[in-house]
Order: structure tokens, then C-alpha cells, then sequence
């Protein structure tokens, strides 16, 4: 069976996958300029990414501890910097060049059924090795067992799995010219060491409670379709 990483979908970002989706559904392109409202759902959708993978993790940690605004300044650096691309590149795109762009969209999205209640969720697919070694380091960590060297590995790990499936992939969707390929790339390079400069601080400063907060808020996302 699948494993995943997913994460629910907000009933916003939901709606406008049904929109993109369906504009697209047919087998002619949609009349309609299609730009405005993928720009408007990609902001939102890596917005979500980001809350979800940096912001919401920390919000019961302890009011003097430092992992909090360490997270929130990598997170405003990347929102920034994707949005800046998002409105430079998909908002200058054609319905046909979009097309590739709504099956990225089609493919970040998994319908799953938790404790009888159906919805959307982002997500990507992962090798059966990389499932094991995050959820053994995210496991232990739950349990309050957790080794932060070995949190730390496959906290890097994880953060090239998810910048190839939110960012690199959804590069290859779309046709890009010299100058939009170069703003790719340096996003690239910007959201990667800003990533992985947060972890590198982040995991040794967390305390026993907050590491387990951590492995627990990450180990929630691990799921078998």
C-alpha cells in the first residue's frame, strides 16, 4: 500500500482545487483566463505548506524558548520568495501552458478516509526506505525517546523529500524560459539552506517535551492509503 506524507487541505484551498480541477476536466481548455486563479491557489497552497511544515508544529512550545522565531523567520523568507515566483511566472502563462500545471495540482492531492470523514489532503508518495527512517526517528521521538542527532538526519532528509515534491516538481510543470529557469533555481537554493539552517539549530535547542511535540506533530502526517 502507498505510504504518504499528507496533510489536511483547508476547505479553501479544497474549493479551489475543485475549480482548477474542473476547468480542466474536459477535453478542451477552459475559456476562461485560468492565471488569476491559479496564482491565487498557489499562494495559497505553499502558504499552507509552510504553516504546516514550520509554523503550526511549534505553537505550544514554551514561551521563552527560541525554536519558535527561528522557524518563523525561514518560513516568512520562503513565503516570500514563492509568492514572488508564483506571480512572475504562473501569472504570465497561457490555458494550454496551465494544463501541466493542474496535473502537478491533481497530483499533490489525496482523497483519504480518517475515522469516517472523507477530504482532500496535500501529500506526496514515499519510498519504503525513507517511510522506515522517518518513522522510526519520528516514533521514538513521540515516545520521548528520541536521539536528536538521528531527529536531525531524517529532518534533512524529510526536507529534500518535501522541496523535490512541493517545489522541484511543480518547477517541471511548466515551460520555462532562461531568466524564470535562473529564479527558479535561486528559490531553490534560497528555501533549501534556509531549511536546512533551521534544523541544524532548531533540533539540538529543543527541550525533552518540545521534542517530543515535534516527532508527534510530524508523525500524525505519516499515512498508508
Amino acid at each position: 500500500m502507498p505510504k504518504l506524507f499528507a496533510f489536511p487541505a483547508s476547505q479553501a484551498l479544497r474549493e479551489d482545487f475543485e475549480a482548477i480541477l474542473m476547468a480542466y476536466a474536459g477535453k478542451t481548455l477552459p475559456t476562461a483566463p485560468q492565471a488569476p486563479v491559479v496564482v491565487d491557489f498557489a499562494q495559497r497552497y505553499s502558504d499552507e505548506i509552510v504553516d504546516a511544515l514550520m509554523l503550526n508544529l511549534m505553537k505550544g512550545a514554551d514561551a521563552d524558548s527560541a525554536a519558535p522565531k527561528a522557524l518563523e523567520t525561514v518560513a516568512g523568507i520562503i513565503k516570500g520568495t514563492v509568492h514572488a515566483l508564483i506571480r512572475q511566472v504562473l501569472g504570465k502563462l497561457s490555458n494550454a501552458e496551465l494544463k501541466p500545471v493542474a496535473d502537478y495540482i491533481a497530483s499533490r492531492r489525496a482523497e483519504l478516509t480518517r475515522e469516517g470523514v472523507t477530504q482532500d489532503y496535500i501529500s506526496f508518495q514515499l519510498a519504503e526506505s525513507d517511510y522506515k527512517l522517518l518513522h522510526g526517528a519520528w516514533s521514538k521521538g513521540a515516545a520521548g525517546e528520541g536521539d536528536k542527532e538521528e531527529m536531525t538526519r531524517a529532518m534533512l532528509r524529510f526536507t529534500e523529500l518535501a522541496i523535490a515534491a512541493f517545489y522541484e516538481d511543480s518547477a517541471k510543470a511548466i515551460k520555462l524560459g532562461f531568466i524564470a529557469r535562473n529564479m527558479f533555481s535561486v528559490g531553490q537554493v534560497a528555501i533549501s539552506k534556509g531549511s536546512k539552517t533551521a534544523i541544524n539549530r532548531l533540533i539540538p535547542s529543543l527541550r525533552p517535551r518540545e521534542m517530543q511535540d515535534f516527532a508527534s506533530y510530524f508523525l500524525s502526517m505519516l499515512q498508508v492509503a
